[in-house]
């Protein structure tokens, strides 16, 4: 994960680091379908080998799929290295994979879902361009469902009731310190968490505050929000391998604060507590069985982006499976699609999916391939400039 936040502009050029990033994704996809198919671990290796270079004159050559596939066949002539399967093989599995990689990353201009691009490969083997075998074994790689995802799902925690009405109740200008004290002292965690944190060195208390009440007035209503949503997630990310996953949600949650104010379109406890989730999602997928997530680390080890990555595994991403959790969680359903489509904000009217896009793109997060038309779409609907996106980009200054 990223800690640097990302130019708020983005261009998408054919560029030696944009090639390798494709050839990677050609040789990962590549590899997982052989391994359906049998081929040992050598020929695995001379596969990605082949993946690495099959774009290597595409800066000179241009982005055309003729001369591409021309170039791979090129490949396959020379001779193969001691037990890789003979090189026509090999160029045919890696012409397909390309195929398949390059109609995900035109998602941003015609979206389409795993099973339709599987479907769309197999009218293509009947006509000959690819072979059957090797389309039904990309079929196969996906190792779970969304039946499972759901699973999964409903034995995580549930979502503390008390910070989902406080957050209702922040809404309100109206609201006061006696209806917030009401809420948060029905639950003895969350309530313990805002004397915490009243009483830390961060608000410099010279006498301890011992209500609800008191440290409900000391730090303001939507500041006890703020606590009250980190407290009721931070504990589903305490694993070391998932840690930096909440130091990235807060950071998002952050931006997406300051956009809410910044644009006034979107209530800024909402945006907050929906950046702090926008990417729960992968903790479910997290949760899955531990073949699924060494296969998965092992693919963002070669340099795949974790969209990538999660629909070469699953046939879906995290988003969709974040919906699954706001729905177990019975959070508001514009929460839900705004997590759902915060890496696809053009699909939905939802503005805080504008908001989420931009905050985790300001953010540094390499999740996903960069768009200028998501971009700009997400900047216009709100009515930012990239002035703006780069002072909300910065980290706070430091106290």
């Amino acid at each position: 994960m990223r800690t640097q936040p990302t130019p708020v502009e983005t261009k998408a050029v054919y560029d030696e680091p944009a090639i390798q990033a494709h050839c990677r994704r050609v040789g990962a996809t590549a590899v997982e379908v052989a391994k359906k198919l049998g081929w040992k671990g050598e020929q695995q290796r001379a596969l990605r080998a082949a993946a690495d270079s099959h774009h290597i004159f595409a800066n000179r050559v241009g982005p055309l799929l003729p001369r591409l596939l021309e170039h791979i066949f090129g490949y396959a002539a020379q001779e193969s290295p001691a037990g890789a399967p003979p090189g026509e093989e090999m160029a045919k599995l890696l012409e397909m994979s390309c195929f398949f990689v390059e109609r995900w990353e035109f998602l941003p201009y015609e979206v389409a879902r795993f099973e339709q691009m599987i479907e769309e490969l197999r009218m293509m083997a009947r006509d000959g361009f690819f072979e059957n075998a090797h389309v039904e074994g990309l079929a196969k790689v996906p190792g779970a469902s969304l039946a499972e995802v759901k699973a999964v799902v409903s034995k995580l925690p549930v979502f503390p009731a008390a910070a989902l009405k406080a957050m209702q109740l922040a809404q309100n200008p109206l609201t006061s310190a006696m209806q917030m004290e009401q809420i948060v002292g029905t639950d003895p965690v969350l309530a313990g968490e805002v004397l915490r944190m009243a009483n830390s060195p961060l608000y410099a208390s010279t006498v301890p505050y011992r209500s609800i009440r008191q440290a409900v007035v000391a730090m303001g209503i939507p500041e006890c929000c703020r606590i009250l949503s980190a407290a009721a997630f931070r504990p589903m990310f305490q694993s070391p391998l998932i840690r930096p996953l909440w130091s990235h949600s807060t950071e998002v949650a952050r931006i997406a604060e300051s956009l809410a104010r910044l644009t006034g379109k979107v209530e800024p406890e909402e945006a907050f507590l929906t950046g702090l989730v926008h990417d729960i999602g992968r903790l479910a997928l997290w949760k899955l069985p531990s073949r699924l997530t060494a296969q998965y680390t092992a693919l963002l080890g070669h340099g795949c982006e974790p969209m990538f990555a999660e629909v070469l595994l699953c046939g879906f991403d995290h988003c969709s499976a974040g919906r699954e959790v706001m729905r177990h969680w019975g959070l508001p359903d514009r929460l839900g699609e705004a997590v759902e489509y915060h890496h696809q904000p053009e699909r939905s009217d939802s503005v805080l999916a504008q908001v989420l896009y931009l905050a985790d793109h300001c953010s540094g997060s390499q999740e996903d391939l960069p768009s200028m038309a998501r971009f700009r779409h997400a900047q216009e609907s709100l009515g930012v400039t990239s002035e703006q996106l780069r002072s909300i980009s910065s980290p706070p200054p430091m106290c």
